[in-house]
C-alpha cells in the first residue's frame, strides 16, 4: 500500500519554492536600488544612469508579477516606486 505525503507538506515545499523566488527578485531591486543610488551621484550619469533606471524599474516589475503570482500582497510602497518609475522618461 503506497502512502502519499500530506497535503500540508506539499504546500511547505510550494511556500519555500516562493520564499526563494522572492528573496532572489527582492535582492534583484535591491541591486538596482543601489546602482541608482551610486549613478545618481556620479559626475557624468547620462546612459549609466538611464539604464540603471530601467534595470530598476524591470525588477520592481517582476518582483510586482512574482507576488501576485504567488497571490501575495503587494506592499504599498512597491507598488508606488514602480509607478513611479514606469511614468519616468528611459
Amino acid at each position: 500500500m503506497a502512502t502519499q505525503p500530506p497535503p500540508a507538506s506539499r504546500g511547505i515545499h510550494h511556500r519555500s519554492a516562493a520564499e526563494h523566488d522572492l528573496s532572489h527578485l527582492f535582492a534583484e531591486v535591491t541591486s538596482a536600488r543601489e546602482a541608482v543610488r551610486v549613478t545618481k551621484g556620479a559626475p557624468r550619469r547620462d546612459d549609466t544612469y538611464r539604464s540603471d533606471c530601467s534595470r530598476l524599474a524591470a525588477s520592481l516589475g517582476a518582483y510586482v508579477r512574482a507576488l501576485e503570482r504567488y497571490r501575495l500582497p503587494v506592499p504599498r510602497q512597491i507598488r508606488d516606486e514602480l509607478r513611479l518609475r514606469r511614468q519616468l522618461p528611459s
